[in-house]
């Protein structure tokens, strides 16, 4: 059941597109600043759930008792780098908010009022340096 779920999550989140600030901001891996930017980010809005080396929730792909979603991990073992950056971008600016009735609901905060457009583009650079270069390269071509 719990590997329905995560798929039918990942097929929602590859069909999002990026809602678009007008910046043309790339999330990319090699420029330190926002590697360093976003590190401060995720250690401050997004390690309390997705871990301080993310790892994710334990069991990640079983939902909660209570139906809800744990939160996957971002780093190679987790699903994160199977999706393009306009997807992943959406999924911190809207969090659980974003994902469709049928697929099942998750307490992830949105942060498209709490955090700047350069904030969460950073928060996926950081996210992105630390994966391994074919991993970088693979999601790069989504």
């Amino acid at each position: 059941m719990g590997a329905i779920i995560v798929g039918a999550i990942l097929i929602v989140i590859g069909g999002f597109t990026l809602l678009s600030d007008g910046s043309g901001t790339t999330a990319n891996s090699s420029d330190t600043q926002l590697v360093a930017l976003g590190q401060q980010v995720y250690a401050a809005n997004c390690a309390g759930c997705h871990g301080v080396n993310l790892e994710g929730q334990p069991d990640w792909q079983q939902a909660n008792p209570d139906g809800s979603l744990r939160a996957p991990p971002h780093d190679e073992t987790g699903h994160t780098w199977h999706h393009g950056d306009a997807a992943l971008i959406e999924s911190i600016s809207l969090g659980g908010a974003r994902l469709a009735a049928n697929v099942g609901t998750s307490a992830m905060p949105a942060y498209k009022d709490s955090l700047t457009n350069e904030d969460i583009t950073a928060v996926l650079v950081y996210i992105k340096s630390t994966w391994p270069i074919d991993i970088q390269a693979a999601q790069g071509s989504r």
